[in-house]
């Protein structure tokens, strides 16, 4: 058991103080905590990025000091060293667009980050591997050892105590760029369940404890101020590693309420070949009731834009 593997007084207790970082106040940009706001936003990456902060009101909104004081981490799914073809990671092109947003806007300190599924010698080749050669300024971690992470507890249903990036609590700002696609243990594989690269053993989600109901548990512990999911293409079936049908949907959606988010888009689109309700994906129900978010689409306030 975890409990068993770590040292409880090296616990840290996941309290306000520690979210500060990952937490900003609703505000008319956002919506409303009852009626959140999702924004799908269609056209050529770039100028979606652009367009995205400039409905945020500009980089400033999310950011609680001046751009050339703050890190920001990019959190994108990178879990696997494959080619961008094949729609199992989120594309380089979204990653490096919010790249040269950033950097365009004298943010002092860029991270990339992620624990990927194998060994970080494997991907050397990977598209979002070399944006660190690109941009001297960026670093890009493979967060493939236990000394990337730090202790947590969490008040879940299930999952009590768990280890989370400890950057975490060091960054100002956590973008949270998921990709669309399916997975064949959680049907989705979306924002929420992209939190789980952030975390050291994943093992114990699906050998000791209900992995619906813990990864519900997981959105309590890591908030992300901006959730964004890449669907430029979708994968829709043979999720998570591939090959499946892939869509080409040129456009990316992206809120503050990392539930509604994954709600919204998890009824666009016919994953595995079923057309569900978000209430019947087990672990955004779980997270539901966790009270993370939103998961009613009659609550939801959907907004179409073209960049």
């Amino acid at each position: 058991m975890i409990s068993e593997k770590m040292n409880r007084r090296k616990f840290v207790k996941t309290t306000s103080a520690v979210l500060a970082s990952t937490l900003v106040p609703w505000n008319f940009a956002f919506g409303s905590q009852n009626n959140p706001l999702v924004w799908e936003i269609e056209g050529s990456v770039g100028p979606t990025v652009q367009k995205l902060f400039e409905i945020l009101g500009g980089l400033q909104t999310l950011l609680p000091k001046a751009p050339a004081k703050s890190t920001v981490l990019l959190k994108p799914n990178l879990c696997l060293p494959h080619k961008e073809s094949m729609a199992t990671t989120t594309s380089v092109e979204l990653v490096d667009s919010f790249c040269e947003f950033l950097l365009a806007n004298e943010v002092r300190k860029v991270i990339i980050a992620d624990h990927t599924l194998q060994k970080a010698n494997r991907f050397k080749r990977q598209e979002i591997v070399k944006l660190g050669k690109k941009y001297p300024s960026i670093k890009v971690i493979l967060a493939n050892d236990q000394r990337f992470y730090r202790p947590v507890q969490v008040e879940g249903k299930v999952l009590k105590e768990t280890e989370t990036l400890k950057l975490l609590p060091k960054v100002d700002l956590v973008i949270n760029l998921a990709t669309a696609k399916h997975h064949t243990a959680s049907h989705v594989t979306l924002a929420i369940k992209n939190l789980m690269g952030l975390v050291w053993d994943r093992s114990v989600f699906h050998t000791e404890m209900d992995l619906q109901q813990a990864i519900g548990d997981l959105a309590l512990a890591l908030r992300p101020q901006l959730n964004v999911i890449d669907a430029s293409r979708v994968l829709l079936n043979g999720g998570p590693t591939g090959p499946g049908p892939i869509i080409e949907e040129n456009r990316v959606f992206a809120s503050r309420d990392i539930l509604a988010l994954d709600s919204v888009v998890a009824s666009r689109y016919n994953f595995g070949g079923k057309n569900l309700s978000p209430k019947e994906i087990p672990h955004l129900a779980a997270a539901y009731q966790n009270g993370v978010g939103e998961i009613d689409l009659q609550k939801i306030q959907l907004q179409k834009i073209t960049a």
